[in-house]
């Protein structure tokens, strides 16, 4: 790297101290350099040349150059308002804003020395303008820019909310830097198109410096994300935690991105046991698993960030520690959260965790697999991408909050910010011998891994950062200890629910090997076995390989595609055969010739802004009754003993297009207790007593037709079958 040795005109200090000091700078720059932070002769000049302690009086040279922040203002209740961040973290950002000779930037969030590293970066050329809304910053910013020879730097104490007209060049600024935790993201039509905006972005009480170009009108992120914390924004950007607490127990829950749902019924819950989901995914000690977390946010609706008072009254298992709250969600009276259970010390000492998942109250359980089936799709799919792709549009002005079925989009006050997460497939090796046979291994099947117990084709996870062709090279060395040198793409195996939807994908190569089974190694697993394409059919095999073994068998070209591109071997897990419905359960509440009925949310998958009974789904292991009584009390909070039921009738249905049958048992109490609300607002707006003989419009049609048919004291009714 090319360092350069030009000084700003700075105060005149001592020649011990400037000794002292610049001997502290370079060292910390050449930490930096060393960690990878600095990775561009311009941004390593910048931070050689300014003088951290310049701007940081108030606390001695080596803490200022210390690799952490300096706290330099707090509020009355000892929160930090402004600070000088963290020198890793301003060389990261300052990288990846791309920022050259001559270019226009804003700052947002002042202190005065960021604002004079990226001085050094634009150069005699450019400007720099920096923004803070507490005039006690910009006032401290002016001075120590001005102490130091940096007095070109434009202050502005303003709120960064609205900027003002006459701060934004005629084309916009070339680079945008924000230096405080920003909920959104208002400032895209002040950005040149090609120009750059780095920012510590929060997502669900995660803050990500996520780096992005704008292209067409909108922010497009090409960098990894890099976890972080500054002070929080102020003025009409400060964000709301929407955070409720569970009476009595110290346990905190906050929708900061979604709608807040009801905690006061879930006190019980958090007084028994949890249940344990095992998700047979692990981390190390030191490994981060953010994107996880990220990930679960857009994937889990109801999604939450929960935290808990070290003194508070309740069952909460290793609570999450207070300054990173856990990952959780909400179900009714019960719910679920993302903890860790160390299975083992690790090669270096620090340990291996297993992610595992809590479920409080009676449907725990349920909650808690929910989540965990979320976390080993992102292990199989997109655990080893470098990093999610973020795009961020602009809202129309004064226009409607558009609505979107996509549970990674994220609806601001200005912006709509979505998240793509690459699919990573995973790899394995189809091995053929001179005789046409193919090389198998059997899985344990008392180990909690993929396929258990089947015959399956060696490979494994592409792990982060790796391409494909390198994890199944390192797969077959940890599995069998052999290098194969012809190995080339054959297919692209993609796995399907039975209900079709997408589940894995695995990148398949084809090689040769001629090597007995019991002279190979075997490192991983119970057996290996060459075998004929006539003989699996004798064998319990995963449904992929068999469908790779057949796609083998019968092509006619040689394995790949000559374009580059690998034809795709598609297989649908086996689906059940037998008969199977789905069992919902209606509360018809009948009171003075009234029924009562709810409207749909909008966004609701299911009949949105349209009215329907109190109903749910029966969930696993769960008689219908108890079903109607959970969903009555989660839905309305009315309270209904099982007894006080009798079933009014029998809704058997086939949706147009559907190939599962749906079965609608109808039920009317003959008392209850309480008035109905709304306590999931995120399912249903309001209720409202109608009459039978003038329901709303829109009613749910079926809906329609069991109320009728009840009034007609009919009970049974088929519907959608002719």
């Amino acid at each position: 790297m090319t360092r350069s040795t030009e000084r700003p005109a700075v105060t005149s200090l001592p020649t011990t101290e400037l000794d002292e000091t610049s001997a502290l700078r370079h060292r910390l720059a050449d930490q930096l350099a060393d960690a990878g932070h600095i990775r561009t002769p311009a941004v390593d000049n910048a931070l050689r040349t300014v003088p951290r302690h310049a701007f940081a009086p108030e606390v001695p040279a080596q803490k200022a150059y210390a690799n952490d922040i300096v706290a330099t203002r707090h509020s009355d209740d000892g929160r930090i308002t402004s600070s000088i961040s963290a020198p890793w973290l301003q060389a990261d950002m300052l990288e990846a804003a791309h920022i050259e000779p001559g270019h226009r930037v804003l700052e947002i969030g002042s202190g005065g020395y960021n604002a004079a590293l990226i001085a050094e970066l634009v150069g005699p050329t450019g400007s720099v303008t920096t923004l803070d809304i507490d005039p006690a910053v910009t006032d401290r910013a002016t001075r120590h820019l001005t102490q130091t020879g940096y007095d070109r730097v434009r202050v502005v104490t303003a709120d960064a909310e609205h900027l003002p007209a006459d701060v934004i060049p005629a084309d916009g600024f070339d680079a945008i830097v924000v230096t405080v935790d920003t909920w959104d993201v208002p400032w895209i039509d002040a950005l040149a198109d090609g120009g750059r905006l780095v920012a510590p972005l929060r997502l669900h009480q995660y803050t990500w410096a996520v780096s992005l170009t704008k292209r067409n009108g909108a922010l497009h992120s090409d960098d990894p994300l890099i976890v972080c914390g500054f002070v929080a924004m102020q003025g009409a950007g400060a964000w709301d935690s929407n955070r409720r607490t569970v009476p009595g127990t110290g346990v905190h829950l906050a929708w900061e991105d979604g709608t807040p749902l009801p905690v006061d019924q879930l006190g019980p819950a958090l007084t028994r046991e949890p249940s344990v989901a095992h998700t047979h995914v692990t981390v190390g000690v030191q490994e981060p698993f953010d994107a996880l977390t990220l990930y679960l946010a857009g994937a889990l609706p109801g999604f939450c960030r929960l935290s808990v008072d070290p003194a508070g009254d309740n069952g909460v298992l290793n609570p999450p520690p207070q300054h990173w709250p856990g990952a959780a969600i909400v179900r009714g009276i019960s719910l679920a959260r993302l903890a860790t259970e160390r299975i083992s010390h690790g090669d270096d000492g620090n340990g291996v965790y297993e992610l595992v998942v809590h479920g409080y109250g009676p449907h725990g359980h349920l909650a808690a697999q929910e989540m965990a089936e979320q976390v080993q799709h992102w292990q199989r799919n997109h655990r080893a991408a470098l990093c999610p792709r973020i795009t961020i549009h602009p809202l129309a002005d004064g226009g409607p909050t558009p609505m979107t079925g996509d549970p990674h989009v994220f609806v601001k006050r200005h912006t709509r910010i979505a998240i793509d997460w690459p699919i990573i497939p995973g790899t394995a090796a189809l091995l053929t011998d001179d005789e046409g046979r193919h090389l198998l291994h059997l899985r344990s099947a008392n180990k909690p891994i993929w396929r258990p117990g089947q015959w399956a084709l060696l490979g494994g996870n592409t792990e982060k950062g790796e391409t494909c062709d390198e994890a199944i090279v390192r797969e077959l060395d940890e599995e069998i200890g052999l290098a194969i040198h012809d190995l080339t793409g054959f297919v692209t195996l993609d796995t399907l629910n039975a209900n079709g939807s997408f589940k894995d994908r695995v990148r398949v190569y084809h090689g040769t090997l001629n090597t007995p089974a019991h002279q190979i190694e075997l490192r991983e697993g119970i057996q290996l076995r060459w075998t004929r394409i006539e003989e699996t059919a004798e064998m319990t095999m995963d449904p992929g390989t068999a469908a790779v073994l057949h796609a083998h068998h019968n092509t006619s070209e040689p394995p790949g595609s000559r374009d580059g591109t690998l034809p795709v071997v598609e297989v649908r897990e086996p689906r059940d055969h037998r008969s199977r419905s789905i069992i919902g359960a209606h509360l018809v509440l009948v009171r003075d010739g009234a029924v009562l009925l709810g409207k749909r949310h909008p966004s609701s998958a299911f009949a949105p802004s349209t009215w329907h009974l109190p109903a749910g789904h029966r969930e696993d292991m769960e008689a219908a009754v108890t079903c109607m009584v959970r969903e009555a009390e989660e839905e309305t909070g009315l309270r209904i003993a099982e007894g006080d039921l009798s079933l009014v009738h029998v809704l058997d249905l086939l949706d147009p297009g559907s190939t599962i049958p749906r079965v609608g048992l109808f039920f009317a109490p003959s008392r209850w207790e309480g008035e109905p609300t709304v306590r999931e607002p995120e399912c249903c707006t309001e209720w409202r007593w109608w009459p039978l003989d003038a329901l709303p419009e829109p009613t749910v049609e079926y809906t329609r037709v069991a109320l009728a048919a009840i009034s007609r004291g009919t009970l049974y009714t088929p519907m959608g079958w002719s």
